[in-house]
């Protein structure tokens, strides 16, 4: 289980985050609240493409059975709104004019959605509610 968990979430992560490492490396200003909504972006994406694991991974068919398809689908949907709610909020913002209670919505909905994620692998992988 702990195998499953670091394969498809952990090792995700990490290179979600080595990639905003890079980034703001890259960036010829400091990192800032304002530089949070890509963040969140960044994870919520990292998000979508670590469901992939609930189609394939074996453990998590044996446990939902014919239902797995259909959680992976919702759990993307929910991670396309988090998604889709940033790249809103990212439109109409001004960079020069973000607080820090912006930045750490945008994180958290960014944080959200991998919490979403992480959830449904663990309640597939350990136990929980049965289809």
């Amino acid at each position: 289980m702990i195998l499953e968990l670091i394969a498809h979430i952990v090792i995700p992560l990490v290179a979600g985050i080595l990639v905003i490492v890079l980034v703001a490396a890259a960036e010829r200003d400091p990192i800032s609240w304002a530089n949070c909504n890509d963040i969140g972006i960044d994870l919520a994406i990292l998000s979508i493409g670590a469901n992939g694991g609930i189609f394939v991974n074996p453990t998590l068919v044996q446990h939902w059975g014919a239902a797995a398809p259909v959680y992976g689908i919702l759990v993307v949907l929910g991670d396309l709104i988090f998604a889709a709610i940033l790249v809103y909020r990212k439109r109409w913002r001004d960079p020069a004019q973000v607080s820090w209670e912006t930045g750490m919505t945008d994180l958290f909905l960014g944080a959200l959605s991998v919490v979403i994620t992480s959830e449904m692998f663990y309640r597939g992988l350990v136990g929980g509610h049965n289809a």
